[in-house]
């Protein structure tokens, strides 16, 4: 199991716990009365143990805490889905994590993005992706399966140009100036850019080198309608879908898209980032 998988059983062990001790039940109180070995409980408020839906629900109604029903049942899901797509992903390679992606974001109505680094997928060049995906393959020993996953991600793209559909990505400078791709293929990529942020449905923010930050950001992240935040770590894809944890993540992005350039003035940053490119 991943750390992060370990660290939110542990936390949702952790909520749990302070809903026995407000309900002021012992744990073995609580196992009595939900008909459980005695152990159960200990073992879930210590994150060895994944609690069941019926388990949740059975804690909910003895603590007198329904209310929090649904929360925790998110919750549940959200780390058992991290941990199943990460071994997914080593086993089958990314083209099946792709399709997946695909039919998330076909029921998806309102897309943002924030990138410290690298530009989102959805506006990559082949070439830009083609370099992304080959790290990723040797740096996380998975299948290379580049052709498949390419093809894949660049049918992700149609969704720019159909519907209904409302992007907006917020990027770092950094993304535009970052040395993880050649300088040929981020040149190319900036020139896409270009064009995507002018878009009828597209709104692309950069945010200065200098911005002042209200809270620094710790990581990458995309969401889906109010529906589902993802992120990626080193070591597995993180899915949330606890509204209280979605709402920080609307709050961090929409705290971000504040700091952002648009238009003009962003078209101006990527002009400088292609310049300073061409020139060394």
């Amino acid at each position: 199991m991943t750390n992060q998988a370990k660290q939110a059983r542990e936390a949702l062990g952790n909520r749990l716990r302070d809903l026995r001790k407000d309900a002021r039940l012992s744990g073995r109180q609580l196992a009595a009365l939900a008909d459980w070995h005695y152990t159960k409980v200990y073992k879930i408020e210590n994150g060895a143990t994944m609690p069941s839906d019926a388990d949740l629900e059975a804690w909910c109604d003895y603590c007198n805490t329904k209310s929090e029903l649904a929360d925790l049942r998110a919750a549940a899901r959200n780390i058992e889905k991290a941990y199943v797509e990460l071994k997914r992903l080593h086993r089958a390679g990314r083209a099946r994590f792709q399709r997946q992606i695909l039919q998330q974001e076909a029921r998806t109505k309102l897309f943002r993005s924030f990138q410290i680094f690298v530009v989102p997928g959805l506006i990559q060049t082949p070439e830009y992706a083609i370099a992304m995906l080959t790290a990723g393959s040797r740096y996380l020993d998975i299948p290379p399966d580049i052709e498949e996953t390419l093809a894949l991600r660049m049918e992700r793209q149609g969704i720019l140009y159909s519907g209904e559909r409302l992007f907006h990505f917020v990027l770092c400078e950094s993304v535009l100036i970052s040395g993880i791709v050649p300088a040929e293929v981020l040149l190319g990529q900036l020139d896409r850019l270009m064009v995507v942020s002018s878009l009828p449905r597209v709104r692309v923010g950069i945010i200065p080198l200098r911005a002042q930050y209200p809270y620094p950001p710790a990581s990458s992240f995309w969401i889906f309608d109010d529906r589902e935040v993802t992120l990626e770590t080193f070591s597995a894809q993180i899915s949330v879908t606890q509204p209280r944890e979605i709402a920080l993540y609307v709050r961090a992005f929409d705290s971000y898209a504040k700091l952002a350039v648009y238009g003009q003035a962003a078209k101006e940053l990527m002009k400088g980032a292609m310049r300073d490119l061409e020139h060394h």
